[in-house]
């Protein structure tokens, strides 16, 4: 039997947000949907709370499966979906009880829409922050994705280096469910970035999408042993089956989106210097992995210096120099100089 929405949540190590998170999606005013909650081989009390909550509710079905990653739990939520639309909410976040309503209202009751973008904000411990959107709110067909998203989603040029117009995370955007499953994520091996890994994909072969200014979910910035707080050390084999995937999927279509890709390759090439000294390595340790990752992955081959700012030029140029100490001391300095 069908539904108007499929919500997935791919679970692993959440205990502590899990109940937040699920009473905030079945309390939604909007009541026409399904919840899949994607046990991903969770080691705490995850699984049995799952299973509590579909044995109360029978909106709730819970997939228990082996830990594999965030990407193959969304994608065997993706597949088990039975309704026209799918959104995603992570485990340890939760949204406000109007955002199916608001989603219905806005777009999908009035446009064949293919997606869905709104607002989030940012939760710490006393204070919300919300996340800069920078697409007005309203309709956007081919056309209008054209000339005013395409050129700056991945890499806009007229701010900072390393910001997209586009937020590139998968829940805070509903899909059709036929649409997404020509474009998720087939690369389950990619740990960092998934989400780069398909919304690009999905903005770029939209027809339609709606831009909705709404607040609508909480990022909870609280879980400190979420993926994006920890240190990787496969940061640079990571970042080029994600690059690779992106390039696969949407290279060589369109010189804009070229551009936009290899903005994107530096970018991501850059970060995993800055991501090293965030490590415990001594310098020298550090100097040493680069070398070593750089040479193994040739994620430096391939990339342009046109188009990009003078500092990511910079480091670029360091690092086809071999000079990954004067990278990384750099690095060490801006982070002390921006607090982070």
């Amino acid at each position: 039997m069908s539904t108007t929405f499929s919500i997935i949540v791919p679970i692993y190590k959440v205990e502590k947000y899990l109940n937040k998170c699920i009473d905030s999606i079945l309390n939604q005013t909007y009541q026409d949907f399904e919840l899949i909650l994607v046990d991903d081989g969770s080691p705490d009390n995850c699984p049995q709370i799952c299973d509590e909550y579909a044995e109360k509710d029978k909106r709730v079905r819970v997939i228990h499966k082996n830990n594999a990653g965030l990407v193959a739990a969304r994608n065997t939520g993706i597949k088990a979906a039975k309704g026209e639309y799918v959104c995603y909410v992570d485990g340890d976040d939760w949204i406000l009880d109007n955002l199916l309503q608001t989603v219905w209202d806005k777009a999908i009751s009035k446009y064949d829409v293919e997606m869905v973008v709104y607002s989030a904000v940012r939760q710490f411990t006393d204070t919300q922050e919300q996340i800069p959107k920078a697409v007005p709110e309203g309709l956007y067909n081919k056309n209008k994705l054209k000339t005013d998203v395409y050129p700056y989603m991945m890499y806009d040029s007229r701010k900072t280096f390393c910001t997209g117009l586009i937020f590139p995370v998968a829940w805070n955007k509903i899909f059709k469910r036929d649409f997404l499953l020509k474009h998720y994520c087939k690369e389950e091996r990619i740990r960092m970035g998934e989400d780069n890994a398909f919304i690009f994909e999905c903005l770029y072969a939209a027809e339609n999408v709606f831009f909705c200014d709404d607040i609508l979910y909480i990022y909870n910035q609280l879980n400190v042993e979420s993926m994006v707080h920890s240190y990787d050390s496969n940061r640079f084999d990571n970042n080029k089956l994600l690059t690779g995937y992106i390039e696969k999927r949407m290279g060589k279509k369109d010189k804009v989106i070229d551009e936009q890709i290899n903005a994107f390759k530096a970018y991501w090439l850059i970060m995993a210097v800055f991501h090293e000294v965030k490590s415990d390595r001594k310098i020298i340790a550090a100097s040493k992995h680069i070398r070593k990752k750089i040479k193994e992955t040739k994620v430096l081959e391939g990339i342009s210096y046109k188009g990009l700012p003078k500092m990511a030029k910079i480091y670029l140029l360091l690092l086809n120099m071999h000079l990954y100490i004067p990278a990384l001391v750099s690095a060490k300095l801006v982070t002390i100089i921006r607090g982070k």
